[in-house]
């Protein structure tokens, strides 16, 4: 799910880390969710689907599906995360979504 996430975020020109002219911001998980409705083994052929279910400016839900090869929703996942910066010399801390992120999510430019 999080190579999925990676890969989204890479078809929308974002990046897990980002660079602005305040700094670094990424995208730090706030929860994690799985739903595991039959089990998979090492090698099998899958599908994973992400879709955007919330984007509010405070935080973004992504839900996977991973589908095996007879088309069945083997897995369910759920993550919800924040935008947070990273400075140098403090701890992260939570922003708002930057405009600039929210319309690359959205596919608006």
């Amino acid at each position: 799910m999080e190579e999925t996430e990676y890969a989204f975020l890479r078809s929308r020109g974002l990046r897990v880390v980002l660079h602005d002219e305040l700094g670094t911001l990424g995208f730090p998980r706030l929860t994690a969710s799985l739903k595991i409705n039959q089990p998979l083994v090492l090698g099998d052929c899958v599908k994973v689907k992400l879709k955007l279910v919330e984007i509010d400016g405070k935080q973004i839900v992504y839900e996977f599906e991973i589908v095996d090869q007879n088309r069945s929703v083997a897995v369910e996942g759920r993550f919800c995360v924040a935008v947070c910066r990273f400075p140098d010399d403090a701890p992260p801390y939570a922003v708002l979504t930057p405009q600039h992120v929210m319309d690359a999510l959205l596919g608006e430019t």
